[in-house]
């Protein structure tokens, strides 16, 4: 599962968000080599655009660490490549400072989701960005990669990428604008291609969501999707777990666990 961190549920994952930008130092500046980029005094890469229309995916580890992460928010209140790298875009394209257009950046993997052993968090963390982007009834994710990036991303992403405009030279190297296709078929197919699971966008709701750390109430939901366990066997697991959070009553118990309930028919479905 993939979790989507949003300005409502942030709070959920103070730790994981720290983690994310530190990584995001080590991947886009120290290994990288990205100059320009700004580091504070937490040790994090952060921009302008990481503001509170920003959403975060991340894929985590059973221990609750970052494996893979992207950031993806909606194009009309500022981008990445439309507000700093215009000219990636032909002129012919259509604009993408439009409500059905969001931006996607900063994807990058840790250490130890790099290679085959990270395909899968890798994979599902584009996948989740389809997942959430239809959902929210967005057309087109757009963006700019590293021009070596893209042939490999055109064949073997599971995405439907096509180039905005001619590659270009930037501080860094020579840059790519691309456009990603959001529909129901686009999951499909990558879900075909790539052997995945569809749903993988997991958004807890603070309010409704049981007392744990985000990673625990994802293993407890995976736990849901193998073959022949029972819904009630997964609630009656969430039952004992929030029984021993001494300031959580009953009827936040059960609202939880009716939350819960919720969450293994998946927030975000393909059809």
């Amino acid at each position: 599962m993939i979790h989507v961190v949003t300005k409502a549920n942030r709070p959920l994952y103070a730790e994981q968000l720290h983690e994310m930008h530190q990584l995001r130092r080590v991947h886009f500046v120290e290994e990288r080599g990205w100059a320009a980029m700004t580091v504070r005094d937490d040790g994090g890469e952060y921009d302008a655009y990481d503001d509170e229309d920003m959403v975060y995916l991340l894929a985590l580890d059973s221990d609750g660490r970052i494996l893979a992460s992207m950031r993806m928010r909606p194009a009309l209140s500022g981008s990445v490549i439309g507000d700093i790298f215009p000219h990636l875009i032909a002129a012919d394209e259509a604009p993408i400072a439009a409500p059905d257009v969001w931006e996607i950046s900063r994807f990058f993997a840790a250490r130890a989701a790099r290679g085959r052993g990270g395909r899968i968090a890798r994979s599902e963390v584009r996948l989740a960005a389809l997942e959430v982007a239809r959902a929210l009834g967005v057309k087109r994710l757009v963006g700019m990669v590293d021009l070596e990036i893209l042939a490999p991303l055109m064949t073997d992403s599971g995405w439907r990428v096509r180039p905005l405009g001619l590659p270009a030279p930037y501080a860094e190297g020579i840059a790519q604008g691309i456009e990603v296709q959001v529909s129901r078929g686009a999951i499909v197919d990558m879900c075909e291609v790539l052997d995945l699971k569809p749903a993988v966008a997991l958004e807890l709701d603070p309010a409704r969501a049981p007392a744990l750390p985000p990673h625990q109430i994802e293993a407890i939901l995976s736990l849901a999707r193998i073959d022949g366990l029972q819904t009630r066997i997964v609630v009656s697991l969430v039952r004992r777990i929030v029984a021993l959070q001494e300031d959580v009553d009953e009827e936040q118990l059960l609202s939880m666990i009716a939350y819960v309930e919720t969450l293994v028919g998946g927030l975000y479905t393909s059809a």
